[in-house]
């Protein structure tokens, strides 16, 4: 086992504890509103607080560790191989993992979203597990990917704003949520937070998302003679680039119009996966990995 495989291991651990840890979390919670309701008081209530507050803090710092994890064995393979680790697609899965992880902190600098962060390692972990459960051999490079410097900034910007949007995502699953709700439900953040987290994670997911497919296109010349093929993943990034303009037009809107943008952040993620995943693996194309 290498030592970047051992590595994604330890991140994955990581992650899956904090994902527990959140469950434990609500679990927590929902016996200490039970207990309020039968009347309990007095330090009993106080201990459960306080293991409430240790279960809502350590999710958030694994989910650190996790992503220091995912960093060095990026970096391991990135010193191994001689290139940007994502040529391949174990390599974006732990790649886009670390995007979410890094993307989720950095909004979470700017809005109190710590209720997410059981939500994102368990996001993240899946795609590590995904990531490490597939062949990753250090093979050459086809022709077309030996452009060192579009290979680490097109893919990069790319898989950067896909963590983007998976955060966007996240935050518009929790507005969702507490609107239903009535802000009810305690460990995710309020509606009003999860719209300005999810404001903050699309505003950097569209721009990154637009130099991607705007380097795309240049190393599409380069390596094909056209700035453009209808390739399905071009496709898929077009159509998930409209989603995300429209969810931008909509957001500060405060009428049924409005209601909608977190629908659109839902609907931007899945497009954010198939334009990943689903395009390679189903359609053959220049970007594909189905092979009949």
């Amino acid at each position: 086992m290498t030592a970047s495989v051992v590595l994604g291991v330890s991140a994955l651990v990581a992650l899956a504890a904090a994902a527990a840890l959140g469950v434990a979390g609500v679990a927590l919670r929902l016996a200490r509103a039970d207990a309020s309701l039968q009347g309990s008081t007095g330090s009993g209530s106080t201990s459960v607080g306080a293991g409430g507050n240790l279960l809502a803090d350590l999710p958030y710092r694994l989910l650190q560790l996790g992503l220091v994890l995912l960093l060095a064995s990026l970096a391991v393979t990135a010193a191994i191989t001689g290139h940007a680790p994502w040529t391949n697609l174990a390599e974006t899965a732990l790649t886009f993992a670390a995007a979410l992880l890094a993307g989720y902190l950095l909004v979470a600098r700017s809005a109190p979203i710590h209720g997410l962060a059981a939500p994102a390692a368990l996001l993240a972990g899946l795609l590590v597990g995904y990531g490490l459960a597939l062949p990753n051999e250090a093979l050459p490079l086809v022709p077309a990917l030996q452009q060192p410097v579009l290979l680490t900034v097109h893919v990069g910007a790319a898989i950067a704003s896909y963590g983007a949007g998976g955060v966007a995502f996240l935050a518009a699953l929790s507005e969702i949520a507490q609107r239903w709700s009535g802000d009810r439900i305690a460990l995710l953040p309020t509606a009003a937070v999860s719209r300005r987290a999810a404001g903050v994670a699309v505003i950097v997911a569209f721009p990154l998302l637009t130099a991607a497919i705007a380097l795309g296109s240049v190393w599409a010349n380069l390596a094909w003679r056209s700035y453009w093929n209808n390739d399905p993943k071009e496709l898929a990034a077009a159509a998930t680039w409209l989603v995300y303009a429209a969810e931008l037009h909509l957001a500060g809107r405060r009428d049924r119009w409005g209601a909608a943008a977190p629908w659109l952040l839902v609907l931007g993620f899945a497009g954010v996966l198939f334009t990943w995943l689903g395009a390679g693996l189903l359609f053959i194309g220049q970007h594909g990995y189905a092979t009949g």
